[in-house]
């Protein structure tokens, strides 16, 4: 037996409606001659008969009562499966992958998924956080669909948008005589006990050029590329660490950490935000950079605020 097609199933559903072949034919434009050997046809298919002929049009036979149901349903599924599928494609819908920087304010974040589920309730997230390097090589791989990522110099890609400028602060314990006043010369930094991230990273490396190009001897005294641990080695073993201002604002508004904007030279960097260049840029990627976007330059602006 060959399979009915989907129209075939329309014209049997609509033959038992009207009872009638002359009424479906004047309803499909069409001869009623065209019909009845589309019905010839279809019960040829089957097998058997579905309808009977009588003088009056047509009707159901035995099999064609037992199979009407199931068709209808069936096809009313097959309807209501469309227009979902039209309002998924008109909605944001599925997962999107984020790749953040550990310095990035957890309470941003929070926003940004508070706004995403009351707007766009269809769309799921996963977050990973970590180094620059990481999230970098995150995008690279298709870990992640967006990333926000800290750039200095010429570094850029071409799907991403710089968010805010990021300045770097000597972060030290409350109290520390080094820290005390509003900026510090980046000479000042010569002897210190510095926590600073390893190789492979961009901002280690724009660090230890500055350096010898000033002829500045830094002291690592210890490498460590997660961010809490280095707080944590500022605030408890007297190490100093060079930080993004907004890494440190809430620790330095509350007085648990003591920082200086670094200066003569100052460092910054940008705080961008990248799409995925080997995923595909879904309509749920882009309502999520543009909520993130939003949610982003909020500290941006706070930090401008405060200068």
């Amino acid at each position: 037996m060959t399979a009915l097609s989907l129209d075939q199933w329309r014209l049997f559903v609509q033959i038992a409606d009207q009872g009638s072949l002359t009424k479906v034919a004047v309803l499909r434009d069409r001869a009623q001659p065209a019909i009845s050997r589309q019905l010839s046809a279809m019960e040829k298919q089957c097998g058997g008969r579905l309808f009977h002929r009588t003088g009056r049009g047509v009707e159901l036979t035995e099999s064609g009562r037992q199979l009407y149901p199931r068709v209808l349903a069936w096809l009313e599924e097959g309807d209501a499966l469309g227009r979902d599928v039209a309002q998924a494609v008109d909605q944001p819908a599925g997962l999107v992958r984020i790749g953040v920087l550990s310095s990035i304010d957890h309470e941003c974040l929070s926003r940004a998924y508070d706004q995403i589920r009351r707007q766009h309730p269809h769309i799921r997230l996963r977050i990973r956080d970590g180094v620059g390097a990481a999230v970098s090589e995150w995008l690279e791989n298709g870990d992640v669909d967006i990333g926000i990522l800290m750039r200095g110099g010429r570094e850029s890609r071409r799907r991403e948008t710089t968010l805010f400028s990021a300045r770097h602060l000597l972060v030290a314990a409350p109290g520390d005589p080094a820290t005390r006043a509003a900026t510090v010369p980046f000479a000042s930094l010569e002897g210190l006990p510095l926590v600073l991230a390893g190789a492979p990273s961009a901002f280690r490396r724009q660090m230890d050029q500055l350096a010898r190009r000033m002829g500045v001897t830094l002291t690592v005294a210890l490498e460590c590329d997660s961010l809490q641990i280095q707080k944590q080695m500022v605030l408890r073993s007297g190490l100093y660490a060079v930080l993004a201002e907004h890494a440190v604002t809430r620790e330095c508004a509350a007085g648990e950490l003591q920082a200086a904007r670094i200066v003569k030279p100052s460092l910054t960097r940008s705080i961008t935000l990248a799409m995925s260049e080997v995923r595909p840029m879904t309509l749920a990627c882009r309502e999520v950079a543009h909520i993130l976007r939003g949610s982003l330059e909020e500290i941006g602006q706070a930090i401008g605020a405060r200068r």
